[in-house]
């Protein structure tokens, strides 16, 4: 059975524009122990997936569908969601400063996950804090439990809300952009603490980014999101290799490369990503260099073994067109 389950996920906002669909039929199973990396473009409906399954989404949100965790029905069941956030799931928000309480010390932040949850004393809360924050190789830890949010670093409070994520010990870590706001050596040390992290419990890794790079040689399999939907899934290693579809394929050949020309423009994927209206085609064939007519009509997502792309002109498994 699978940790994770969504089925026909669907997630609309009301605006004043009217209903805008943020998440269009999201299907996904994230297995025990397993990293799955969902990638895209901002919009593309990455982090609304997921927070819809976890029941956080904004108050003019709507989720329908079917989300379960452990086989357990999650939407629409409050009490069962306050009861798997948490050691069920835990959460890393992109805002480490705005995800953690101003008000309070990184020690009773951490503690009070062990308190509710676990109903451990506040003392051997605090020794458990301290531990987490070794493992997660904060530096001092006695000195950084007695300290609030703005006195950190942007590195230390990323590796803080980690922290406070793992406290309750989650079977599901879902980590959403977690090193957008930190430097490339800080990025580094973030990813190979997960990598680290998923080795010494055993959690599954759901992590949610725009940058393909930093979940090369993390990820277990590559969820490629566009317009709200899944455009390409495969293995990490075969669809970094071979991608199929042409934006996933423009996604990769915009990574910057040590031995580019620096004299020369960036590559891009060319145009813009689509408005919020709905739309019975392929949502990407505006920017696309192999679009037809076929293309008005939107293609479903098909293929073979773990691999599946949505795309009527895919690229051939050998990087052609």
């Amino acid at each position: 059975m699978a940790l994770l389950e969504l089925e026909s996920l669907h997630v609309r906002f009301r605006t004043r524009e009217g209903e805008l669909e943020a998440v269009r039929g999201m299907d996904l199973a994230v297995e025990p122990g397993e990293c799955v990396a969902i990638v895209g473009e901002s919009g593309s409906g990455k982090s609304q997936t997921l927070l819809a399954a976890t029941g956080m989404l904004a108050a003019n949100g709507t989720a329908s569908g079917r989300v379960a965790f452990e086989g357990e029905s999650l939407l629409g069941q409050p009490a069962r969601l306050a009861r798997v956030r948490g050691p069920g799931i835990g959460y890393v928000f992109q805002d480490a400063l705005g995800s953690l309480t101003p008000h309070l010390t990184v020690g009773a932040q951490l503690a009070e996950a062990l308190a509710v949850h676990h109903g451990v004393s506040a003392a051997d809360a605090r020794t458990e804090a301290r531990r987490m924050l070794e493992r997660v190789q904060v530096p001092d830890p006695d000195a950084r439990l007695g300290q609030y949010p703005h006195e950190l670093s942007g590195g230390t409070r990323q590796r803080v809300a980690i922290a406070a994520a793992l406290m309750p010990q989650p079977r599901l870590l879902i980590a959403d952009e977690p090193t957008t706001a930190l430097d490339v050596t800080v990025q580094a040390q973030v990813v190979a603490l997960f990598r680290d992290l998923r080795a010494s419990l055993g959690m599954a890794l759901v992590l949610v980014t725009h940058d393909l790079g930093v979940v090369a040689g993390l990820a277990d399999r590559v969820i490629v999101m566009y317009a709200g939907r899944i455009v390409e899934e495969g293995p990490a290693v075969a669809l970094f290799a071979s991608p199929r579809h042409p934006y996933t394929a423009g996604l990769l050949a915009a990574l910057p490369r040590l031995d580019d020309d620096l004299a020369a423009p960036m590559r891009t994927i060319p145009g813009v990503p689509p408005g919020a209206g709905r739309d019975a085609g392929c949502a990407f064939r505006y920017r696309c260099g192999h679009a037809s007519g076929r293309c008005e009509v939107r293609p479903d997502l098909a293929g073979s073994g773990s691999s599946r792309v949505a795309c009527h002109h895919p690229r051939d498994p050998g990087g052609g067109s």
